[in-house]
């Protein structure tokens, strides 16, 4: 019996730890469009391109790219149609399904569930989609953007999104059920300033783009700046993604309290051994 619980203890705690590693080993790894024709794998935390490769199929407009598995999921400006690849061999797979909306088609963001999300521009909705495209919700912007809105991320019920092309900062809205409007949260949220346009989250940081200057910045989960990095000077990215695989899910507060208790009791317990092994 007492090596039963010498080794329910240790468990206990290796799978906390195992909770709290997995929000701090967050990749820096996500992928843009660089100059409407090439897609490319940037680390945020260095500004390095770590793959790159023309865009396969139609040309001169991509605009904004997100990653499921295997699968990227591409936009072309005013262009309704959401088109496929497959991002290891580099291929064109056709049309992956229409939008409905092809105005300014330049933000795109996958979420935990595998589905798509697409902020458009001027006083057009945020649509999301479901992989094989089928329409899951639509929720209005309180405000309308200039031009379209190219840096935008969605995650647990939130959306991050710029005020429009190449302006900032980036503000925080609230997704509500079915089909209602989003609603502030911050405003701002991310203070970065004009020349901001793509935002990608990977569940620990917000990584920002600032097309003009050249620069990536990264914030924490509170939108605090954390860092910057140089990109290429000849580079001009619009959205920015991390593949939906690559989001790491950050611990609630009440998973953090389970934590918590969880070691006091691993404390409470080797005393308690302690205490029976010197009987």
């Amino acid at each position: 019996m007492r090596l039963t619980n010498k080794l329910a203890v240790p468990f206990v705690f290796v799978a906390s730890m195992a909770t709290l590693s997995s929000a701090a080993n967050a990749s820096p790894l996500f992928w843009a469009v660089n100059q409407f024709v090439t897609i490319q794998e940037l680390n945020g935390d260095t500004g390095a391109v770590v793959d790159s490769f023309a865009v396969p199929g139609l040309t001169g407009l991509a605009a904004s790219i997100a990653v499921i598995g295997n699968t990227g999921y591409y936009t072309q400006l005013f262009d309704a149609n959401v088109y496929k690849i497959d991002m290891t061999l580099h291929t064109f797979l056709g049309v992956a399904f229409n939008t409905g909306n092809n105005s300014y088609m330049n933000g795109i963001t996958p979420d935990a569930n595998g589905h798509l999300w697409f902020a458009h521009g001027a006083g057009d909705s945020l649509q999301e989609f479901d992989a094989s495209g089928v329409l899951i919700s639509t929720h209005a912007f309180p405000t309308a953007a200039f031009a379209y809105r190219d840096g935008s991320v969605v995650f647990g019920g939130f959306v991050v999104a710029n005020r429009g092309d190449q302006v900032g900062p980036y503000d925080k809205y609230a997704i509500p059920g079915g089909n209602g409007a989003l609603t502030y949260l911050s405003q701002p949220f991310i203070n970065a300033g004009n020349g901001s346009n793509g935002i990608a989250f990977n569940g620990l940081n917000f990584y920002t783009s600032d097309e003009q200057a050249h620069k990536v910045s990264k914030w924490d989960i509170n939108g605090n700046f954390v860092s910057i990095a140089n990109l290429d000077p000849g580079s001009r990215y619009e959205n920015w993604t991390f593949a939906a695989q690559d989001i790491v899910g950050v611990p609630e507060p009440s998973a953090l309290a389970l934590i918590g208790m969880a070691l006091l009791s691993l404390l409470g317990l080797v005393g308690l051994m302690r205490r029976r092994a010197d009987a």
